[in-house]
């Protein structure tokens, strides 16, 4: 409880001197809201997960730039099982529109079945030569199963990437990271990405990406899907044009994936997101949905399809 305490004065002094800093070299004067904002999926397995948030933004430069404060419910399902939480969250944001780059810091307090945790989802990137850029990330929180949230258990996710620029059309990003769960299993996860420019004045490109994890402790009870070994290929062809301002991008991805020593399956990925001008005066949107095929809980063919929207009002 110490180190969660410590935690949290630490975001809460870095949110409070990052706010101040930019106030004062900036100018930034103009203030915002951000509702309604939802996050909404449902699994295979009858697992349905319902997120709505609210926040006020005291500093607020552009829809990725900002300091504030959100609340946030939580609402799990699952057959006749359901479970809430409230989470109370401080955060910070400031990225570069045109090269993706900067920072996104936010500290939380999640109380859901009498369990209290503090939480994070923060990342900084930052271009190191002219062709490469590197990004690390934190990410706490709870496991969303039933019997995680019946039991508290959570998540701490540390991890490095780093993107390089092969040729003038070609791309290679690989990650690194471990995920320590506080049931005691620890899950060392490896990623990488080829991206080739198909057709640059389109935005489109074909994508090589392998990911693959395993789980150092198989024998904890079932709080989530952990086997001894996972992998997964997949060839995806990716989009993003901007259209009047907006940016419009999407995804459409087949794989195959090994579980353990079991035959490899087929697995599938599609995405689609819109975002409205960042520099809008008048609102700031984004959505994205999705949907995905992998393995669970009950074989190969577990699937999940989500929705989510971030809808903000500067003043």
């Amino acid at each position: 409880m110490r180190r969660l305490t410590k935690l949290f004065r630490l975001y809460t002094l870095l949110l409070a001197l990052s706010s101040a800093v930019r106030a004062e070299e900036e100018g930034v004067s103009r203030q915002a809201i951000s509702v309604p904002n939802a996050y909404i999926a449902s699994d295979s397995e009858g697992f349905s997960t319902y997120k709505y948030n609210a926040g006020y933004l005291p500093l607020y430069e552009h829809g990725e730039k900002y300091t504030g404060a959100s609340y946030q419910h939580n609402f799990f399902t699952q057959g006749a099982w359901d479970s809430s939480a409230e989470v109370y969250t401080l955060l910070t944001k400031a990225i570069n529109p045109r090269t993706g780059l900067g920072y996104n810091l936010n500290v939380g307090y999640n109380l859901e079945n009498g369990y209290k945790l503090v939480t994070t989802d923060s990342n900084y990137s930052f271009r190191v030569t002219d062709t490469t850029k590197a990004e690390f990330l934190i990410n706490r929180d709870r496991v969303e199963t039933q019997n995680s949230l019946n039991n508290g258990i959570y998540y701490t996710l540390g991890a490095g990437s780093i993107e390089q620029q092969v040729m003038e059309r070609l791309t290679a990003i690989a990650l690194v990271g471990n995920m320590y769960f506080s049931d005691t299993n620890t899950r060392p996860i490896v990623r990488a990405k080829l991206i080739y420019d198909l057709l640059p004045d389109y935005g489109l490109t074909a994508q090589l990406r392998y990911r693959q994890y395993r789980d150092t402790n198989t024998n904890v009870p079932n709080n989530y899907f952990n086997p001894d070994h996972y992998s997964e290929t997949m060839l995806a062809f990716a989009a993003r044009k901007y259209i009047s301002g907006w940016m419009l991008s999407g995804t459409a991805g087949v794989g195959r994936q090994k579980v353990s020593q079991d035959p490899s399956t087929t697995t599938q990925l599609y995405e689609f997101a819109a975002t409205s001008p960042v520099a809008s005066n008048d609102y700031y949107f984004k959505t994205r949905i999705g949907y995905g095929k992998s393995a669970g809980f009950l074989g190969p063919n577990y699937f999940y399809r989500y929705a989510m929207e971030e809808l903000i009002f500067p003043f």
